[in-house]
């Protein structure tokens, strides 16, 4: 099977290909991929990493300007090996998707999963433009002497520099300038595509772990709800509707639980060192910008890399944020449920339904931090409190 659930998530399939890691890729063409990204990545991160510790020696700001770039190639690669490592469940959650699709066949279910799956491809179209868009401005930077020493020669040469400086105290880099920044531009894409491709995919899980609750609660509205029967709801007809309706509302809870239960499974470690290195990336590249304040273009690339740190996190909490919120609403939903219409016997199922849409879905950093809008602004004011502690301290 190489397809998943709609076309709505062709775009997500070509990314996770693209990286050798979607679970229906040939082996081939997954071993091929994987070569690709690890070669790309490796040989990137090491320049960047081994450039970082030759700059600590050479000049502590680019030193500083590194940091938070060598940090970010860290979240790519917990990103890619976590994908690895759980790729069972990865590959449990797209076939759970693939069978919800031809389960739910009413008109109605079908509009739901229909929005939530759209929704999903249009957020998959922006955040992969925003990622990449950013490439655009770092990729230009480099160019500008290139182009100035035609256009607008002087004596000499305009001084070039490459994507990330700290790899300039490797080696004589003028001598290797062009195959060095090729090579950046393919190693930056290839990193990009890691966060996009697999943020996008997490999003895609956590749409359909909505639409199912979604449809939950289109369920429980059915339940004892026909008006002009009211007065013959008791007799055993109604009854056993009734009760089987109840039934497959719990059913369809339970799964959609397991299907919640699953994504956190297969991301809480990961997040834990995720939150913890972005607290510390968007210390460092704030903490950048603002001892760069008067150097204007070295400063405003690390307020950009600061607001993108914010973003991905900003990102990830989101989506924590709605499972939580739907999850929630169910409980709320089964109490304005028509249960009084029911027989006695279909309102005792009421009552383990109430009690477990009590306990949220959520995701978590660790099963400590859930994610949510929450502790998003409590991770903000956390790395901006260590800001101005570090500030303060350098005045």
């Amino acid at each position: 099977m190489d397809t998943v659930a709609t076309s709505y998530h062709k775009i997500n399939r070509k990314f996770l290909k693209s990286l050798g890691i979607w679970p229906y890729q040939s082996s081939l063409s997954k071993k091929f991929f994987i070569l690709l990204t690890l070669f790309l990545t490796i040989t990137h991160g090491y320049l960047q990493t081994a450039g970082m510790f030759a700059a600590l020696v050479a000049d502590i700001d680019i030193f500083l300007e590194s940091v938070p770039t060598v940090l970010a190639d860290v979240v790519c690669y917990l990103k890619y090996f976590n994908f690895f490592y759980n790729g069972s469940k990865m590959k449990e959650l797209l076939i759970t998707m693939e069978k919800d699709w031809k389960k739910y066949t009413s008109p109605e279910e079908c509009q739901i999963l229909d929005k939530w799956a759209r929704f999903g491809r249009k957020v998959t179209i922006y955040y992969a433009g925003a990622l990449y868009g950013t490439l655009v401005p770092m990729g230009l930077v480099p160019l500008v002497p290139v182009v100035l020493d035609v256009v607008a020669p002087i004596n000499g040469s305009y001084p070039r520099h490459l994507m990330f400086q700290q790899i300039e105290f490797l080696f004589d880099y003028e001598k290797y300038f062009f195959p060095l920044l090729i090579h950046g531009y393919f190693g930056t894409m290839a990193y990009l595509t890691i966060i996009i491709a697999i943020d996008t995919i997490f999003m895609v899980y956590i749409q359909h772990a909505c639409a199912k609750f979604e449809i939950l609660g289109l369920f429980l509205d059915r339940v004892a709800n026909d008006d002009d029967a009211i007065k013959n709801r008791h007799c055993s007809k109604f009854d056993e509707i009734d009760y089987n309706d109840m039934v497959n509302c719990i059913a369809t809870h339970n799964h959609a639980i397991d299907f919640s239960n699953l994504i956190e499974e297969a991301n809480y470690v990961s997040f834990l060192f995720i939150i913890g290195i972005n607290m510390i990336m968007m210390t460092a590249s704030a903490l950048v910008a603002a001892f760069k304040i008067d150097n204007p273009d070295i400063a405003g690339k690390f307020v950009a890399f600061t607001l993108g740190e914010v973003f991905h996190l900003f990102y990830s909490s989101w989506q924590g944020q709605l499972l939580l919120e739907h999850s929630e609403s169910i409980f709320n939903q089964v109490y304005q449920a028509k249960w009084n219409n029911a027989s006695v016997r279909t309102q005792r199922l009421i009552i383990p339904l109430l009690m477990r849409s009590a306990q949220p879905c959520k995701l978590t950093a660790g099963k400590m931090l859930t994610m949510s809008l929450t502790s998003f602004t409590t991770v903000v004011k956390t790395s901006f409190s260590y800001l101005t502690v570090f500030t303060s301290m350098r005045a």
